[in-house]
């Protein structure tokens, strides 16, 4: 028996010398990682420009290299097969990899994205008929056959459902409501102006096109749950809501006329339906209406927050004709040396203050019972912070699913940033990475886009693969969500839950910090 207690004793005693040992490995190699911090910035409104001029975050990139790991839970790094389309004739990489001298790597080993089942059960047609959280392919040991249609999937294992990271009942209540909501808005709003005298009605028949494309209805969304986050009601922040998806679409037609796009939402462009002069005056017509619509703040919410809501579109407009100038300088002078920093100063000006930060401020400024900006400082600053680093991940995810992504899902072409040169996170990651292979990429952007073919997309994407811009890109867009969830969690102005009030004309109760919540995973883990 002695011998027996010796045995376990020693056996126990060198488990934990082993155990002490790797730990302590761990931790070395957790210390050697090299930290690569970045610092993002913005400059902010005139208002407020006397306290806060310039916001910066900084960043720690090197949080999640080596990290698959998010709120605890292992999660799979996007990989995807994509399509690749032109004209009309689609191209799969496995068929170029038959017909080519180079053999492309097997893009999907694994689940392409998160599934959006419930837990315990098998996904089928979402409760609304236009929610965004759409079921997600999966594709397993290379195999690029799609399971998805028509916002259905057949089988979900559960692993998948396991790791499912955002609410998506949230997700689709509060955006299936918004969608009712602004639709309903905008509709009646056109009608006043087809309705006047002499009016040109063919053209407020166009203006409802895009608007009624079922778009994702994020930023409408963030408007209104931020307003009711802070105590507002949901009526009060509509009209505004309303006019930021105007702007939206009216941005939407110029950058598809501006980048050569083919497809939006599912549908051809504008643009390629009726000529590119008609579409650009739809595009300003939609622009005029927007300001029609911000007009009618000044009886709903009051002169000042009218006023302050006209001074953030103003500012937000500005930031985006910025952005989309240096994108359109990148592609004009086939820019070959390009950084992340260079890459992230054009998303906060492009994507970020007209998709996240602008809404979010306008619902603060909507919703919050002070009508003094003076007052709303930090909590600007806070949400600006907040609306910044996930505004870029998203843009990142978007450009993502562009590379590899189903165009059931996405809705817009597959590969459509390469053919238009679009300096991506990836892009510019690919271009510093491949020596000699950059330089054909770069021929290969700088031919028009109707002499670009599939098998130069697919060279291109198999070069991203290759070098791991594909990854970098993942890795990117995660730190960048793993801060701006610890900057959302210290905004302790947004209250948990704003249940709905007797005097509010509004249906849906999630319409507040809880979206707000999910919506940070949802960025980079959705799949449209």
């Amino acid at each position: 028996m002695l011998a027996i207690f010796l045995f376990i004793l020693y056996f126990c005693f060198s488990a934990w010398l082993m155990y002490d040992h790797k730990q302590k490995i761990g931790i070395q190699i957790q210390e050697e990682l090299p930290k690569k911090v970045i610092k993002i910035t913005t400059a902010t409104p005139k208002k407020q420009q006397k306290n806060k001029p310039v916001l910066a975050v900084e960043v720690n990139l090197a949080n999640s290299i080596k990290n698959n790991f998010t709120n605890g839970q292992q999660l799979p790094l996007p990989a995807y097969r994509p399509d690749f389309e032109e004209n009309g004739n689609k191209i799969n990489t496995g068929e170029y990899t038959e017909n080519s001298s180079t053999a492309l790597p097997t893009f999907a080993q694994h689940i392409t994205n998160v599934p959006l089942a419930a837990k315990g059960g098998v996904a089928n047609a979402h409760p609304h008929p236009y929610a965004i959280a759409s079921a997600v392919n999966i594709a397993t040991n290379g195999s690029s056959e799609a399971l998805v249609e028509n916002h259905k999937v057949e089988e979900v294992t559960n692993t998948a459902e396991e790791q499912l990271m955002y609410d998506k009942n949230i997700i689709n209540e509060a955006v299936h409501q918004s969608r009712l909501a602004v639709g309903e808005t905008i509709k009646e709003f056109v009608a006043t102006r087809s309705d006047i005298e002499g009016a040109y009605k063919p053209l407020y028949e166009l203006l409802t096109d895009y608007p009624f494309r079922l778009g994702k209805m994020l930023r409408p969304t963030l408007c209104i749950s931020v307003a009711r986050a802070v105590g507002g009601r949901g009526h009060d922040a509509l009209t505004s809501a309303a006019a930021l998806e105007l702007y939206h679409n009216a941005f939407l037609i110029h950058d598809d006329i501006e980048d050569g796009s083919e497809s939006r939402r599912g549908k051809g462009t504008l643009h390629q339906m009726i000529g590119i002069p008609r579409a650009i005056n739809v595009g300003d017509a939609t622009n005029v209406l927007a300001v029609g619509l911000l007009l009618e703040n000044l009886s709903s919410i009051g002169v000042s927050k009218a006023l302050n809501v006209l001074h953030e579109i103003e500012f937000m407009a500005q930031q985006s004709v910025e952005g989309q100038a240096m994108e359109l300088d990148w592609v004009a002078t086939n820019a070959s040396h390009l950084t992340d920093q260079d890459y992230f100063k054009m998303c906060v000006k492009k994507t970020c203050w007209y998709s996240f930060i602008t809404p979010c401020r306008i619902g603060l400024i909507v919703g919050h019972p002070s009508a003094s900006n003076k007052e709303l400082v930090n909590h600007l600053a806070g949400i600006t912070r907040f609306g910044m680093l996930l505004g870029i991940a998203f843009q990142i995810q978007d450009d993502l699913l562009n590379l590899q992504g189903q165009i059931e899902n996405y809705g817009k072409e597959i590969g459509g940033d390469i053919y238009e040169g679009k300096r991506t996170l990836m892009l510019n990651h690919v271009l510093s990475h491949r020596g000699k292979a950059s330089e054909k990429i770069l021929k290969i952007l700088a031919l028009p886009r109707d002499k670009k073919t599939p098998e130069d997309i697919a060279f291109i994407s198999e070069q991203m693969q290759l070098c791991g811009s594909i990854e970098h890109g993942w890795e990117v867009a995660r730190s960048l969500t793993n801060k701006a969830a610890r900057i959302f969690d210290n905004l302790d102005f947004l209250q948990s839950e704003n249940p709905l009030r007797s005097e509010e004309k509004w249906g849906c109760p999630v319409h507040d910090r809880r979206f707000l919540k999910e919506i940070i995973n949802y960025v980079i883990y959705r799949n449209v």
